[in-house]
């Protein structure tokens, strides 16, 4: 069998898991993602509760067939998701990405707040 010789970026390339340091940046974004996932499951079934319908038909499909158990399941494959992008991601690049996340998370916050109170 031929032996091939490689280099540090052909390994670096097959490597999956990388060493990912916590930036300010982006354990402020961290923070930020977990209040308004807190407060979008939060008022999700307060507004369930109310008689409100899911607007997410992915989430109301889960609902539709496992209850409050679909919106946990459905919340917990978004952070893994999430979790696997940033470590997967350079710096600058798991910035923006965990920035996009907690602008939309935050969006359908508000709006989710503004519907229920509103």
């Amino acid at each position: 069998m031929p032996v091939v010789a490689t280099s540090e970026a052909d390994d670096a390339l097959l490597t999956l898991r990388r060493e990912r340091r916590m930036t300010r940046t982006h354990a402020v974004l961290w923070a930020l993602i977990l209040a308004t996932t807190v407060a979008d499951i939060l008022l999700t079934m307060v507004g369930l509760s109310a008689g409100f319908r899911e607007g997410n038909v992915v989430l109301a499909a889960m609902l539709a067939d496992f209850g409050l158990l679909g919106l946990w399941l459905v919340k917990f494959a978004a952070m893994v998701w999430l979790v696997a992008g940033w470590a997967l991601l350079d710096d600058r690049n798991a910035a923006v990405f965990l920035a996009l996340f907690a602008t939309v998370t935050g969006a359908v916050v508000v709006s989710n707040a503004l519907l229920v109170f509103g």
